[in-house]
């Protein structure tokens, strides 16, 4: 069973344009925000620090890869061995070694609030809920949670940007409603998986095993980790003097 759950049981369009567009736009999100966040001075550490962040990101995710090709995440468990030993490392990861280096603290002096929001549009990999589901892999409640308030925050992210951009008069307040709406959607996604894994163990049924599989677990392994710090560096851009 779980060498069958190992790869993800979808028509093949639909893992290749997720696999591409996964592992390729939101590392270049994040690496170009940091590149920009420099300046135009030292050119050559802008462009290292690009290159090691999208080489990190391309080292997680084909470990990750293969792992949940093996079948390492595909099993129902409490907690998610994908959030064992994927997501939570990785938090940890941005929580006591990123914030720590100096690289980061230059970036995260000078990244504008604007600049940190626009990662987000990468949540319209939302739709891959809904592709996922329409296939009959993934349960209703989760793909309508978990895709919903995915894109609804993407989409809200644009204008957000624009107004901060723009230094809009209610620029501020339009940040501070995105961000608590999008923090609250990823801690909503990550319950309700939970409870439906805990319901799937006790009724042996598939629950969100899909999203333990090749090449979805990319989303659960990086997304909610990457996304819940983003919130917190905003927040914290918001309540400073300089957040905007």
């Amino acid at each position: 069973m779980v060498m069958e759950l190992s790869v993800t049981q979808v028509p093949l369009w639909v893992s290749l344009s997720f696999g591409i567009t996964f592992t390729t736009i939101p590392p270049i999100l994040i690496a170009n925000a940091a590149k920009k966040a420099l300046g135009k001075e030292n050119p050559s550490n802008r462009s290292n620090l690009k290159r090691n962040i999208v080489s990190f990101y391309t080292i997680f995710f084909v470990v990750i890869g293969v792992l949940s090709w093996f079948g390492a995440f595909s099993v129902n468990a409490l907690p998610p061995h994908i959030v064992t030993f994927a997501a939570l490392p990785l938090f940890l990861f941005y929580i006591l070694i990123v914030q720590r280096k100096a690289w980061f603290q230059s970036v995260y002096e000078e990244i504008r609030t604007e600049q940190l929001v626009q990662i987000h549009i990468f949540r319209f990999v939302g739709i891959y809920f809904f592709l996922v589901n329409a296939y009959g892999t993934l349960p209703d409640t989760f793909a309508l949670v978990g895709g919903a308030g995915d894109i609804v925050t993407a989409v809200l992210a644009i204008p957000t940007v624009y107004l901060l951009k723009r230094k809009a008069r209610f620029a501020k307040a339009m940040a501070w409603g995105w961000n608590i709406i999008g923090l609250v959607d990823i801690i909503t996604v990550l319950t309700t998986a939970i409870l439906i894994t805990r319901q799937a163990m006790v009724g042996h049924d598939p629950g969100v095993q899909q999203f333990g599989t090749f090449p979805f677990s990319w989303i659960p392994a990086f997304a909610p980790a990457t996304i819940i710090f983003l919130h917190i560096l905003i927040f914290k851009k918001l309540v400073s003097s300089k957040s905007l």
